[in-house]
Order: C-alpha cells, then structure tokens, then sequence
C-alpha cells in the first residue's frame, strides 16, 4: 500500500469514529489530542504519530494498525459485523442442508437480536471472569452473531494486551438456543453455546454454557456456565466495546445474577480430559 492510499485509509476511518462523537472537542479533550491537529488528520493533512494513534486506540479499545485498513473493512471491524460467509462454504452440500434450519430458526430468534455482555469464568485468566460483548444479529435471513473479547494488560496500566473476534451462526432446536462461532484472526478456535430462552419482555439475561476447543494441543478444550446480559438493541459500538476486559469474581460490576450463576467450585471452568 502506498503512502497516499495509507494516509486516505486514515483520515477515512478518523471520520467514521468521528460520526460517533457528541462533541470532536470533547473528544479531543478526553483522548489528550489538540483539535486543530486532530482537524488535519479528518482531511489527510497530517498523519498522526504513534504516540497518538497509540492513545486514539486506547480510547477505542483498538490497534493502531486497525486505523489504516480500508475504510469498508474497518467500519466492520468498529462495529463488530466483519463476518461474511466464505464462498467455499456456501457452497458445501453440508452446508446447504445446514441453511433451512438456520433460515427457519431466524425467526424465532428475532426478539434476542441485539447486543450482550457475555460473562463466564475466562480459561486464560485464572479466577477472572470474562466479560466481552455480543451482538446477535440477522444478515441474508439468517441469524448471525459477533463476540468480541479483550483482555487486559496485567500491569495495572488498563492496556488493551489482546483481542479476539468470533464470528458465528444461532439457530433454535426445540427450547434451546444453540451458537457455534470460530475465531477470526488466527483462526484456529471454535466455541459452542448452549442457552435458554427466556421468551418474556424484556430479556434480560439468557442462562447456559459455553465450551471451547482449539486446534492445537497446547490449549486444552473447556466447558463453563456463561450468561448473556441483554444491554441493548444497537450495534456493537465504542461503549460497549469498554466494557469487554477481564474481571476480578467480586466485581461490584458484574450483576448478582451473574455472580451468584458463576461462582461455587462446581461451577468452574471443566477442562478436557478430567473426571
């Protein structure tokens, strides 16, 4: 990529984030950013140095790298929708008989759209619960689904360390509501949930578990109770993505539900081969 294309790839997605303002001068203020500079960047200008894109991205829960993909990819990045499905698997006579179910099912799943803070015990930190967020969603008829998860640095400075992204399908199979997802960047994870519907209004919390399995034997597959907390009908967007990190058990954040659903030593995290 050439400089120009990286440069308009910035000030393009700079101004996408900034649709999402209240205020350009109230963020500038918040991020520590000067607003006539900031101003340059939105046209093309200037391109901002690692030290602030380094604190823009903080403010989003991003990387800096993410400020120059092209502007289409990155608006799905920012709102958690990146997924399509691929055409090699479109295309598959297992998937096909797969699509009546999933198209049948959309419908019944339609009251759940909407975004989520996911909560479960985290199988990489140890004693913290996880809290990420999810957005349930329909896309060519069928109900689709993004979870996002960020983990904190654990030097106490609230950086972001690591970022994961799974992309996947919902579908209704007698009263139980099944997810099945895989990780987007390094693709070598998937994740199963298994919940209840909770069909009253409104929704607020969906109960059941989740496991995971990844394609390498350094990382052992795991089952846990996790629940959904219903947080409201929009798209994934920066408010929300604040609020994914990893939390102590006690945090006075997490809801009682929530605490009470995932504590006790039985209702840890199970790992692959234990009895």
């Amino acid at each position: 990529m050439n400089r120009q294309q990286h440069t308009k790839n910035l000030s393009e997605n700079l101004a996408s984030l900034a649709d999402s303002f209240d205020s350009i001068a109230d963020f500038c203020r918040k991020v520590g950013v000067n607003r006539q500079q900031f101003n340059k960047y939105l046209v093309g200008q200037h391109v901002p140095s690692q030290k602030i894109l380094l604190k823009i991205g903080r403010y989003f829960s991003m990387e800096p790298d993410h400020f120059f993909l092209p502007n289409s990819d990155f608006v799905k990045f920012y709102e958690g929708q990146e997924h399509e499905i691929p055409v090699d698997l479109r295309s598959l006579p297992e998937f096909m008989r797969f699509l009546p179910l999933a198209l049948s099912s959309s419908q019944h799943i339609k009251p759940f759209y909407g975004v989520y803070n996911r909560y479960h015990n985290s199988s990489i930190y140890t004693g913290r619960i996880l809290r990420s967020i999810t957005c349930i969603y329909e896309r060519n008829s069928v109900a689709q689904y993004v979870t996002i998860e960020r983990f904190p640095k654990l030097d106490g400075s609230g950086k972001i360390g690591c970022t994961f992204t799974y992309h996947g399908f919902c579908f209704l199979l007698g009263d139980r509501l099944f997810m099945v997802d895989f990780e987007g960047k390094q693709k070598n994870e998937m994740t199963f949930s298994t919940l209840v519907p909770q069909f009253r209004n409104p929704v607020r919390f969906l109960y059941g578990i989740v496991s995971g399995l990844a394609a390498t034997t350094y990382r052992q597959p795991f089952s846990t109770r996790m629940m959904l907390e219903f947080s409201d009908k929009e798209k994934i967007k920066k408010k929300h993505l604040r609020n994914a990190t990893a939390l102590l058990q006690s945090d006075l954040s997490i809801p009682l539900e929530v605490r009470e659903y995932l504590s006790g030593d039985q209702y840890k995290i199970i790992w692959g081969g234990e009895g």
